[in-house]
């Protein structure tokens, strides 16, 4: 896949899906994993709708929660994203 053709819109919709995904098979309500990244139900919310892009910091804290390698998130989101 050539990401030079994806657009930062696809990217943020597909991470939303997977954190949505990934969030409900860890049995987390966005409030949980809010609390648990020490964020806002809101903020998980807009990513999960993509309205919002997480920062790497972002992105390993909720990696680490939902209990999946930062790389295999990325890999889900990158294969979501086409």
């Amino acid at each position: 896949m050539n990401l030079l053709f994806v657009t930062d819109e696809q990217i943020k919709r597909a991470f939303g899906k997977v954190l949505k995904e990934l969030r409900e098979a860890n049995g987390l309500s966005q409030e949980a994993l809010a609390h648990a990244i020490k964020s806002h139900a809101t903020h998980i919310s807009r990513l999960e709708n993509g309205h919002k892009q997480p920062t790497l910091t972002t992105l390993f804290k909720i990696a680490e929660k939902l209990n999946v390698d930062p790389e295999k998130l990325i890999l889900k989101i990158k294969s979501k994203s086409s």
